[in-house]
Order: structure tokens, then C-alpha cells, then sequence
């Protein structure tokens, strides 16, 4: 259950990424047309829309420096923001060995992630949905329901087809010939009247069929069928009935955002005016006004349109008419084909809008609140020992002995004080009232009470709601359960054995790492990465490593050979991978730390992207 719901959250997050990226997008394809009233051909307008459809399908494109979204950089981290969950929680860095590497915590470290855990009392050990569940949840509903009634009213159509029998008139069928021989279409084309359709309308494309209504020739003269047969088969030639299947796609799939609703109805609208165009191209100049004509015709025949799902109508809306007769009576037969000024435009405008933000360089640090830590060391025998957690609470004043606020499972089992200021097993230290931890930069208070003849500790527990989102610290509750500290147990209660790795690699060169690779993220596994998306939401102590021939690295910590990454201090071997993914190559690189080797943590990896 918690798998598939996590599917469906991450799902979500996607389209939701999507659709405000493709939204940014419509707005200035709407603010273009705005400023170029008049200016653009129909043609061009239509065009620009593929580029939001493109948008749309593709959720990560090729990152440019020259790509619009560089202005908007973070545009890719709303649903991050918005949907910030407890299980996709952010981790912790400390700087390791006179190198200055990174220490990092992952949520899977038998020692947790000060950065990573944020509690409420309202947790609880069962299954609950979380908002975003709730949201997708929503969105998945409205997709069903949407896509079944599409599916439903298709089927019916094309159950309604099958029925009918083909029009007999030989007149009409010769006009509907000789234009598909104008045309230069080879493709069998049906004619069928139906029963409770408004407007002419194509369905299909590999056997095509024009429905006609049944009242069809008392709304239009024999002859004037000649312009709505070379405005479907124009739909058929531009393959619209397609697009519209398409486009029926992306808006049940984004049924919850009106921008987008709006562009690609639109987009629709501009299908049309394109479709007029061509129609028109095939006709004289002094059938252009009976061309408009017919339009009128139809929308004056036929009180209230009806679209069919799936179809491409020669009437759609009466809200568009007159911008279609002012276009019909404009036409001008050039204006159909691009000029190399156009194209010219069109190229640069997909170039930059097409493309993803260049993902940025973690340097600086992500944090609200960052506390003062550089306190000298004052001892405090009360602290020293084993302590067990009982209880979390929003203040101090709401513990009750022999009952539990916090309901759920406490991330924090076990902490250990030494007497020489260390927490064991963590990167902890301690002096008197003050439990610091130099990776978030946080000073978290504690308080010793005795309650009942037992010892309790009061922890201010300052985790990435407190660094990072800016919330309140609430309170771990420990018993003093011995005045020995353990120095073998974690965080979370479990015995931990130092484990190190075979290290005595020959040298083997590899001419595909050498150089620079800047770091851009930091993922639990490599899969979870996505370019241009930045999982990571705090310090990165590994900015960027390179390198060197004979196995040398700019950190002088490590050396490498083919395929790992060496630190004979750790005695970790930690491998490395290289992937090509939208055009660029990142290393993937499995950070063993202290975590690692003395408290059981499974690796994170760094991923970098190769320097230019």
C-alpha cells in the first residue's frame, strides 16, 4: 500500500512539475500574441502551441544556459516546496577529517538525520495519507472519471457510425471526389449523415469518415459543400484528428489546471483558423467571401454546437466566429508558408523554451535558522551515561509520566553522553545545557529533571522544520536508564560494529573520469535522480571533485582507480558509475562516511555533472 501510494505521489509531483513549467509557457505564447496582434501568421501562432504539447509530454529536456527557465530558476522545486513529506526527508552534512569532507546522514542510518526528521503529536505507527496523498488521490479520480467518460462517448460514436449506411448522393460524392483529388488525397473517404451531431465534423484518420447532420442540406446549398469538404479533408491532410486525440489526452491528464485548459483549447481554436487557410489556398480569390459565407451559415443553421470528442468540426464555438471571417476575409494565399524570418524566430524561441535551467552548484547553505555552536566545553556529570526515549512532545509541560503523547515509533531510541562532550555513535558533542551539532549548525537546549524518583531528559529537538522550513523545536523525552554510556549503540538503540573495506586496488586507468565534475545533487539511490530537479535541499560538503591522472585527486583524501573512489583513511572503497542523460554525463558517486563505518548507515551518492 505505502509502495503504490508513493508511486502515485511521485506520479503527481511530476505532472504537477510539468504543468506549471507548460503554464509559465502559455502565458508568454498569450503575452507574445498579445504584443504581435496582427503581426504573426495564423500559421505561426498554431505552431507555438507544440511547443507547450512538447512541454507537456517531455517532463526533463536538455539544460542550456540559454533556456528561459534560467530566469526562473526554481520553478522545478515548487512541488518540492508544497508538498514537503516526512518520507522524503532531507539529511545531514559534517565536515569529516582534516579534508574537510562530508559526513552525511541518510534516513535509512541506524544514527538519524537531525536535518531529516520533523515529528508532529499527531503521528501515529498506523497507515495515514498525507495532503499530497489526499491530492493525488484527487487528481487520479478526475483522471479516471474524465478518461472513462472520453472513452465511454468514443465508443458510442463509433458504435452510431457502424450503424449508418453510406451517402448515396453520386452528385455530392463527386464534389467530395474532385476535391480530394485538388488535394492530392489517395485515401478513402466515407460519407455518412448521422443523427444528433450539429456541424459537419471529420472522424478518424486511417479510415477517415465526414459526418454530415441529418438537416445538412436545408442549412446549405448542394455547391456550397464543396468548402466544407476541402475544410475536413484539410483536417485530414494536417493529420488534426491526431492532434485532437492528443490534445483530449493532455487535458484529462491536467484537468486540475485552467492555464492549461486555456492554451490548448486555444491551440484548438488557432487548429482551426490553420485549417481555413489551407481550405482557402485551394479555392479563387472570389470564393473566398463564399467560403466565409458558409461559416456563417452553419453557426446561424445550428443554434448550439456540439463538439465531438475525437473529431475536427468545420464549427466549433460561435465565441471564435468572428475572429475566423476577419482571418477568411484577410487571407492572403502567402500566408500559409513560413518565411525564413519566421522559421528563424521560431527556431530561437523553441531553443530557449525547450530547454531546462542549468542545475546549479550547491554552495551555499539552505538554511532558515543556524544557531551559534562554538561553545567551550563545560562539564556536566548529570548528562554523562545512557539515556532511552519515552516520549515526544510539543513542550516541555506536556509530559506526563506512565502515559505517551507521541504515539507513533521515535525515530531517536537512544543517546549516549560521554565524558569527554561526545554523543556516541553520532556527530554530535555536548557541553553543559547545550547538545550541538556542527552539521546543521544547531544549538539544541536540554533540561534534566527528576519526576517519580527517575532521571528525564528534555531535548530540544531541532530538525529540518527548525533549520530549514523555520518551524517551533519540540521535545524528545529521556529516561536515564545508566550512568555508563554505551559506546557501541546508535541512535536507534541497535549495536553497531566498525566495518571497513578492501582498499589494496591495483591502479587502472579510465580516460572517461578525468577532469572536472561539479556536484549537483545528492540522492539515496541513483535512480532517484532526476536532471535538473534538485532533491537535495541543504550543504553539499563535496562541491565538486577532479580528476587527476595516476589516480590523484584534488581532495587529497581520496585516490581512484577504474570504477572506485579510494580513502585509505576510512578504508572505504566506494564506487563510481557514469551515465549520459539528456545529453549531459554525470557521475554517480557512493559516499561511504562515517555513517558507513561506524554506525551501519547504507550509502547515499553524490551525483556530478562533468565540467565543460
Amino acid at each position: 500500500m505505502y509502495e503504490s501510494i508513493n508511486i502515485l505521489n511521485d506520479l503527481f509531483k511530476t505532472v504537477f512539475q510539468v504543468s506549471i513549467t507548460s503554464s509559465i509557457l502559455v502565458i508568454l505564447i498569450l503575452a507574445i500574441r498579445k504584443l504581435l496582434a496582427g503581426k504573426l501568421s495564423i500559421k505561426l501562432q498554431y505552431i507555438l502551441w507544440f511547443i507547450v504539447v512538447f512541454r507537456l509530454l517531455i517532463p526533463n529536456l536538455p539544460e542550456s544556459s540559454f533556456s528561459i527557465f534560467n530566469l526562473i530558476s526554481k520553478i522545478k522545486e515548487i512541488p518540492s516546496l508544497l508538498f514537503v513529506t516526512r518520507e522524503n526527508t532531507l539529511n545531514s552534512i559534517v565536515n569529516f577529517s582534516g579534508e574537510k569532507t562530508a559526513s552525511i546522514y541518510n534516513s535509512n542510518a541506524l544514527l538519524g538525520s537531525l536535518t531529516s526528521m520533523g515529528f508532529n503529536n499527531d503521528n501515529n505507527a498506523t497507515f495515514s495519507l498525507s495532503g499530497l496523498s489526499i491530492l493525488s488521490l484527487i487528481w487520479l479520480i478526475g483522471l479516471l472519471v474524465i478518461g472513462f467518460y472520453v472513452v465511454l462517448v468514443n465508443i458510442n460514436l463509433r458504435n452510431t457510425i457502424k450503424a449508418q449506411t453510406p451517402f448515396c448522393n453520386a452528385e455530392i460524392i463527386n464534389i467530395l471526389e474532385f476535391c480530394k483529388e485538388q488535394m492530392k488525397i489517395n485515401k478513402d473517404v466515407s460519407l455518412i449523415k448521422i443523427q444528433g451531431i450539429k456541424t459537419p465534423a471529420l472522424f478518424g484518420f486511417f479510415n477517415p469518415t465526414i459526418l454530415f447532420p441529418e438537416n445538412i442540406l436545408n442549412i446549405l446549398s448542394v455547391n456550397k459543400l464543396k468548402y466544407v469538404f476541402l475544410h475536413e479533408l484539410s483536417h485530414l491532410k494536417r493529420r488534426d484528428t491526431i492532434v485532437n486525440w492528443l490534445l483530449i489526452i493532455l487535458r484529462t491528464i491536467h484537468w486540475f489546471n485552467p492555464v492549461i485548459q486555456y492554451g490548448l483549447k486555444k491551440m484548438s481554436e488557432d487548429m482551426e483558423l490553420c485549417c481555413d487557410s489551407l481550405a482557402l489556398s485551394y479555392t479563387n480569390d472570389e470564393e473566398v467571401k463564399d467560403y466565409g459565407l458558409t461559416i456563417i451559415h452553419l453557426i446561424e443553421g445550428y443554434s448550439k454546437s456540439t463538439q465531438l470528442l475525437g473529431t475536427a468540426s468545420i464549427v466549433k464555438n460561435k465565441s471564435e466566429a468572428k475572429r475566423r471571417i476577419t482571418m477568411i476575409k484577410l487571407f492572403n494565399k502567402k500566408a500559409y508558408k513560413f518565411s525564413a524570418l519566421a522559421i528563424a524566430a521560431l527556431l530561437i524561441f523553441a531553443g530557449v523554451t525547450l530547454t531546462d535551467a542549468k542545475a546549479s552548484i550547491f554552495s551555499k547553505t539552505k538554511a532558515v535558522n543556524v544557531d551559534k555552536i562554538d561553545y567551550p566545553f563545560v562539564n556536566d556529570p548529570n548528562i554523562i551515561g545512557r539515556w532511552q526515549s519515552v516520549d515526544f512532545v510539543t513542550n516541555i509541560e506536556d509530559f506526563k509520566v506512565g502515559s505517551k503523547s507521541f504515539t507513533g515509533d521515535l525515530f531517536v531510541k537512544e543517546l549516549n553522553f560521554t565524558i569527554d562532550g561526545k554523543v556516541s555513535k553520532t556527530v554530535c558533542t555536548w557541553t553543559k545545557d547545550h547538545i550541538l551539532n556542527p552539521v546543521d549548525k544547531t544549538d539544541s537546549k536540554y533540561i534534566i529533571k527528576d519526576i517519580h524518583g527517575s532521571t528525564y531528559m528534555f531535548y530540544e529537538w531541532k530538525s529540518g522544520d527548525y533549520t530549514i522550513r523555520g518551524k517551533k523545536p519540540q521535545y524528545y523525552v529521556l529516561k536515564k536508564i545508566s550512568s555508563t554510556p554505551s559506546l557501541t549503540t546508535n541512535m536507534q538503540g541497535k549495536e553497531v560494529k566498525t566495518r571497513t573495506d578492501k582498499i589494496d586496488y591495483p591502479f587502472v586507468n579510465d580516460s572517461e573520469v578525468l577532469g572536472k565534475w561539479e556536484t549537483v545533487d545528492f540522492v539515496p539511490k541513483t535512480d532517484d535522480f532526476k536532471p535538473g530537479v534538485q532533491q537535495w535541499k541543504g550543504d553539499l560538503g563535496v562541491d565538486e571533485l577532479t580528476f587527476k591522472k595516476d589516480g590523484e585527486l584534488d581532495k587529497k583524501v581520496f585516490t581512484w582507480t577504474k570504477g572506485l573512489i579510494i580513502n585509505k583513511k576510512l578504508k572505504v572503497a566506494c564506487k563510481y558509475t557514469i551515465k549520459e542523460l539528456n545529453g549531459s554525463k554525470y557521475l554517480f558517486f557512493e559516499w561511504k562516511n562515517g555513517d558507513y563505518v561506524e554506525r551501519g548507515a547504507d550509502p547515499y551518492y553524490y551525483v556530478l555533472k562533468q565540467a565543460k
